[in-house]
Order: C-alpha cells, then sequence, then structure tokens
C-alpha cells in the first residue's frame, strides 16, 4: 500500500510539473486525427501487435504514447502550443512543433520530461502487481511487462547516442562545461555500444550508432538546432542530476528486460 502511494505522489508531481501540458489554447490535438496520422497510428499499432504479441506489443505503444505526449506536454508548457507527435511503425515516435525552444534549459526540460513522465506509471504498475496477483491475477503479468518496457526503452532512450534524448541532453548539458566534451561523451558511448552491438549481433544498435556518426561528423557533438545561450554550470549539474536519476530510476525499473534483450 505505502509503494502505491508513493506511486500515486510521483503522479500527481508529473501532473504538478507538467501543469498548462494537458492542454493547449489553440485546441490543437495532441495525436494527429488527420488520415494520414490515424492511418499510421492504426499500422504502428498493428505492427506491435503482430510483431511483438498483444502484451508485449501494446505495451510497447502505450509507453511511446505516454513518451511523447511527454514532450508534447513540455513543449506546451514553455508555449509552444502547436506541438504533436506522431507514431512511427516500429521505430517509436517523435514529437513535432513549429520552433526550437529558446534557451538550452527550455531544451532539456523538452528532452527529459518524455523519458521522466514514464517514471510514475512505470512505478504505479510495480506497485500494482503484489495487488493484482492476489486479487485479479490476470492482470499481473501484463502489469509487470508494461513496467518493465517502460523501464527498458526509457532507459535506453537516456544513453548519450543521437538522435536518442540522451544524445540530445548530452549535446545540450555537456556544453556548459567544455565545448568539445560532447564530442568526446559520444565518441566513448558509441565505441563501446558498438563494440557490444557487434559482439552479440543487434545490429538495430548499429544502425542507431549510424546516425550518432553522421550527426557528429556534421556538428562535432553539439546541439545544431537553435544557437543557444549557454547555461551555467550550476544549472547544468542540476539538469545533470535530473538526468542521471531518471536514467538510473528506469535501468532498476526496467533491469529484467533489459538483461533479457542484452
Amino acid at each position: 500500500m505505502i509503494a502505491v502511494v508513493l506511486a500515486l505522489a510521483a503522479c500527481l508531481a508529473t501532473g504538478v510539473i507538467l501543469r498548462g501540458g494537458w492542454t493547449s489554447p489553440l485546441k490543437t490535438t495532441i495525436l494527429g486525427l488527420d488520415p494520414q496520422g490515424l492511418g499510421i497510428s492504426a499500422l504502428s499499432v498493428a505492427a506491435a501487435w503482430f510483431f511483438f504479441g498483444p502484451v508485449l506489443g501494446m505495451s510497447l505503444i502505450a509507453v511511446i504514447v505516454i513518451h511523447e505526449f511527454g514532450h508534447v506536454a513540455a513543449y506546451r508548457v514553455i508555449g509552444h502550443h502547436d506541438a504533436s507527435f506522431r507514431l512511427v511503425p516500429l521505430m517509436g515516435g517523435y514529437a513535432i512543433s513549429s520552433r526550437a525552444p529558446s534557451s538550452q534549459e527550455e531544451s532539456v526540460f523538452v528532452s527529459l520530461m518524455g523519458p521522466a513522465i514514464c517514471l510514475a506509471p512505470m512505478v504505479l504498475a510495480m506497485a500494482l502487481v503484489p495487488i493484482a496477483n492476489n486479487t485479479f491475477p490476470s492482470a499481473a503479468y501484463p502489469l509487470f511487462i508494461f513496467a518493465s518496457v517502460c523501464g527498458a526503452l526509457n532507459f535506453f532512450n537516456l544513453l548519450p547516442i543521437w538522435p536518442l534524448d540522451g544524445g540530445r541532453l548530452t549535446s545540450t548539458i555537456l556544453t556548459a562545461y567544455h565545448d568539445r566534451a560532447p564530442f568526446y561523451v559520444f565518441v566513448t558511448a558509441m565505441a563501446l555500444i558498438g563494440v557490444f552491438a557487434v559482439i552479440n549481433q543487434r545490429l538495430f544498435l548499429l544502425f542507431i550508432l549510424m546516425m550518432g556518426a553522421q550527426h557528429i561528423m556534421q556538428t562535432g557533438g553539439s546541439d545544431g538546432t537553435a544557437p543557444y545561450a549557454r547555461m551555467s554550470k550550476k544549472r547544468a549539474t542540476l539538469c545533470l542530476g535530473a538526468w542521471l536519476f531518471t536514467a538510473a530510476a528506469f535501468a532498476w525499473g526496467g533491469l529484467s528486460m533489459i538483461l533479457r534483450f542484452i
């Protein structure tokens, strides 16, 4: 019961942090309701169901939707009321806005809130598993899978690889310490993950590493989307702490799923 109360408190805290981001005065939709958007979304759901099965597939879709909504809500908090997101079959999704954030702090907020909004649902699902085992056993397994997927997917997303959110956070935060710090972190992370991908034959990781290598060659590891003024080292340290804490929480929550696929 204490775990459930803490999980509900986390949900409440998320709602407070994203207050103003749940709705838009422009009455714009979060997930595009045009025929193309609906078609791609339906194809994403069908592909996830077909390739991963109903429980794992729908857990993936649910986590991606929550994750992308976190980006959209964060965009709207900073005044980007046109923000929305799209699902991409077997690739996840992406949030869009007509303009880039106006500061490094806003960029970190938008990038981090995609994964961070998933913390509360992950903890709540994990807290409900033992209760479901005693009262509604058939719900325990889907809750556990959802929590595990939530942790594993968002932990992976926070790794310092471009174009993942962790790559964007690397480019944005680490420049406050040294201009070349993102480059060094990217190269080191890509080398380690590349060796792991080759040894374990993870082709999807090699594909992402190729995109990361292209980003480094084009920008040198910096975030080239907007000419941001550099944040202070104090604020960068707070942002770095929030990033690492979020990644560690997801590593803990998704450990069983992470170990399953490495």
